[in-house]
């Protein structure tokens, strides 16, 4: 049984049970629908697929981007 992961996309609060080993690109395009997030190369060359992960440093929010085609939904 997959855990839950919980995170905040587009303002809105996201609790899903789906596989960790997915992809955030897959889980993006075919589970939320968010088709803006484009698939190139699929080997995290092309920079199609960037998207932005921001984490908390101190009391501000810091972002990075990150390509969604190396990234398992883990988040790790």
């Amino acid at each position: 049984m997959a855990s839950e992961i919980r995170f905040i996309l587009n303002d809105k609060e996201i609790y899903t049970s789906e596989n960790p080993g997915m992809l955030v690109l897959d889980y993006l395009r075919r589970i939320l629908r968010l088709t803006g997030t484009k698939e190139g190369c699929k080997e995290g060359d092309c920079g199609a697929c960037t998207v932005l992960i921001g984490e908390f440093e101190g009391d501000k929010v810091v972002y990075k981007p990150v390509t969604s085609c190396l990234m398992p939904d883990a988040f790790g």
